[in-house]
């Protein structure tokens, strides 16, 4: 059996190459017969040089791997291995290997701090491999399933400057890259805090004067309803799927529950600045006329710019995008004299939370200086005399928080009661914390008192 990788002829039956490790085609099977996508067995050498080590997570449109170099010891590449599941024609497969092979040719073409560096490509055993940079950290889709939308706003407008960054790069070239897939599971968040788009699957060259796009891709929910044979997706594409991505971090809403009608974002978070919630809705506007014109203005209006969040004007017989009447949102009442936005000289610091805040920083104090005072006495304690000075100093210590423990547990259940704290993640977090710590003050003091009377009352 000859190697295809590197042409040594190795024993009939052999399952992989005694020279480069590359698994061998068993002798006497059907042509065209490949291997499930996502089944690469550990220490395996692909091209005789990649040895795949883990398979880091599998999706539509194919499997990724983590590998060593054989020729760089200290190198580490992600592998991504193209899905081949749903190909059923050999016209089919050959332009599935056309299209992994423009992402390669796109991706090597590109180099922006955002964006993962591609080292090389090749096919083997009938399946197309591409190496690139790996990047460490995790995805957005993780990060959320692990602390819970919504996330603070600093934080996700940060995010967003970069992702905002490296789409502008792409637009930027000539012609335009339009990344057509901008979701959780295709942003990558490394340990600096330095995001990566990964997943260039469905990426394309915008071809201008082009009606429509020739096939639908995207993920329902995320993607623009011109990727649906629509229209043709342009920058707008872009600045759609970017809407719908902040708004589902700064809400937790999921916009597959409702794919092209999503709620406005000050009525799910009301904590959110107004200008924010404007800037989505016409981020997210279903007719890409009505959208931001480009990456950058979107980008100018989340950072409060103004001017920017007004609706262009409806063009009469432009409404082949626009949102149904018939089935509008439900709007959910806000208590009188509930603001929508935060204040204005604080864009993004939410009013409705600081009871909560206020509630689990006293608290934390309390319960810590109680437990100092505690650590006095008990060490009092132990030697036999609470009457000492170290005791008096402990009971001294826990005459504050034993009147700022309870208090702490009284904000904390009044802001558990607001129904502006109760909507939003870190509002609830915070008035349990603070609940908790002012319990847990009491506790400590309780047991201050049990252990200088255990003693005094054996003396």
């Amino acid at each position: 059996m000859r190697c295809p990788t590197c042409q040594y002829n190795n024993p009939a039956g052999a399952p992989f190459c005694a020279e480069c490790g590359t698994r061998l085609a068993p002798t006497g099977a059907p042509a065209g017969l490949v291997a499930p996508t996502g089944t690469l067995p550990q220490q395996l050498v692909l091209a005789g040089r990649y040895v795949i080590e883990q398979k880091l997570g599998q999706g539509g449109m194919g499997a990724v791997y983590r590998a060593r170099d054989l020729r760089l010891a200290t190198a580490q590449w992600a592998i991504k291995e193209m899905s081949q599941s749903a190909i059923t024609s050999p016209l089919e497969r050959q332009q599935a290997r056309d299209a992994f092979r423009q992402e390669a040719e796109l991706l090597a073409m590109l180099s922006h701090p955002n964006l993962p560096r591609v080292v090389d490509h090749f096919e083997q055993d009938g399946k197309a491999y591409l190496v690139m940079e790996f990047v460490p950290g995790e995805s957005l889709l993780d990060l959320a399933q692990r602390e819970g939308l919504p996330l603070p706003l600093p934080r996700v407008l940060e995010w967003a400057r970069q992702i905002c960054e490296v789409l502008e790069y792409l637009h930027a070239q000539s012609p335009p890259v339009i990344f057509r897939d901008l979701k959780p599971a295709n942003v990558m968040i490394t340990p600096r805090g330095q995001v990566k788009l990964i997943d260039f699957g469905i990426a394309r060259l915008f071809k201008p004067g082009k009606a429509r796009d020739t096939q639908a891709f995207g993920t329902m929910g995320y993607s623009a309803p011109e990727q649906y044979g629509r229209g043709q997706t342009d920058a707008r594409s872009d600045v759609y799927a970017l809407g719908v991505l902040l708004h589902q971090l700064l809400t937790g809403y999921d916009p597959t529950a409702t794919p092209f009608r999503l709620p406005p974002a000050a009525q799910l978070n009301p904590s959110l600045p107004a200008y924010l919630s404007e800037a989505l809705a016409r981020a997210t506007e279903s007719d890409p006329e009505r959208r931001f014109p480009d990456v950058r203005s979107f980008h100018m209006a989340l950072l409060g710019a103004p001017g920017q969040v007004l609706v262009q004007p409806q063009v009469e017989g432009q409404h082949a995008y626009a949102r149904p009447e018939s089935q509008p949102f439900a709007q959910h009442q806000l208590p009188a004299g509930t603001s929508m936005a935060g204040p204005a000289n604080v864009p993004g610091v939410p009013p409705t939370t600081g009871l909560a805040n206020a509630s689990r920083w006293i608290g934390a104090a309390s319960a810590a200086v109680m437990a100092l005072a505690l650590l006095f006495v008990g060490l009092a304690a132990l030697r036999g005399d609470t009457s000492s000075g170290l005791a008096g100093a402990g009971y001294l210590l826990g005459l504050l928080p034993l009147a700022s423990g309870p208090l702490a547990f009284v904000l904390g259940l009044v802001a558990l009661t607001q129904p502006q704290t109760a909507s939003t993640l870190n509002g609830r977090r915070h008035a349990t914390i603070g609940v908790a710590t002012g319990a847990a003050t009491l506790l400590l003091c309780c047991v201050i008192v049990a252990v200088a009377g255990s003693v005094g009352g054996g003396r």
